[in-house]
């Protein structure tokens, strides 16, 4: 078995794999080339890690963002997300005193790690 070595574009981390499909999430971000996809987020997204909480109803699940932009944000976690594509969720990013509602948009989970993506559907209003 051949194992190739390749970098991720977004997060410049290395990885090793032996399979050929060159749309592999990167383990380390989870960013996902899409050469023929054009990017449905139309505002600048700012690599960001930051420990973050969401909340679904009584429940807070600590992530960490991976790039947040005017409009919604990554994040990923170690294991499961408990929510769904189109569930709302109260977001809490304390070291930027941001506090949101938004809509996951999508989630993909890979190598025990699960990433989502958010898109805010309530107004910026600072603290």
């Amino acid at each position: 078995m051949r194992m190739n070595r390749l970098t991720c574009p977004k997060c410049e981390n290395s990885f090793f794999t032996a399979a050929r499909n060159p749309h592999l999430p990167c383990p380390h971000c989870g960013f996902v080339l899409k050469a023929n996809e054009p990017d449905r987020r139309i505002q600048s997204r700012d690599p960001s890690q930051r420990f973050c909480d969401l909340m679904k109803g009584e429940v807070r699940i600590p992530a960490k963002t991976v790039d947040i932009s005017d409009t919604g944000l990554g994040i990923k976690m170690m294991g499961y997300l408990p929510f769904d594509q189109d569930d709302h969720v109260s977001v809490l990013v304390k070291d930027l005193n941001m506090e949101r509602t938004a809509q996951v948009v999508w989630t993909r989970k890979f190598y025990g790690i699960s990433r989502a993506g958010l898109r805010f559907v309530d107004e910026a209003h600072a603290h």
